[in-house]
């Protein structure tokens, strides 16, 4: 089932993707999380027809391809598009500006990161499990 596949992780701050990784730990999910410090890699790696992870989840300000133009190019691409895989920000900006514009690329979760790693934690795990029970719901090419 597709709730089962990868979940991609696009984060180029070492820390926070270990931080992730002792997260997903901790909640023991049995989705390979793949790790990408770069977003034009990850973008290449989600372009090959035979990917078709669980969800994404990607950070926001990054070198090269930040978050926000990613998203976009998802969108627009249709061969990107039809894959619908469910598209979440995690970032340290609360700001009204980073919310609007997340909000305008049509993604499905948005997490703010903070210092609390339990909080954090629990945010992940809310995540996860709302994508594991609806991901059926959103889409008939899901399975």
């Amino acid at each position: 089932m597709k709730m089962h596949r990868d979940i991609l992780v696009i984060e180029d701050d070492e820390d926070d993707r270990d931080i992730l990784q002792e997260i997903f730990k901790d909640l023991g999910y049995k989705n390979k999380l793949v790790f990408f410090s770069d977003s034009t890699q990850a973008l290449d790696y989600i372009r090959r027809p035979e990917i078709e992870p669980f969800i994404i989840i990607s950070d926001i300000n990054m070198p090269k391809l930040g978050g926000f133009e990613l998203r976009n190019i998802i969108l627009e691409e249709e061969l990107l598009s039809d894959k619908d895989i469910p598209y979440i920000f995690i970032s340290n900006a609360q700001d009204e500006y980073s919310l609007k514009q997340a909000n305008q690329l049509s993604i499905q979760g948005y997490i703010h990161k903070g210092t609390d790693y339990n909080k954090y934690k629990e945010k992940i795990r809310n995540l996860v499990d709302y994508w594991k029970e609806n991901i059926n719901t959103f889409s008939s090419k899901r399975t």
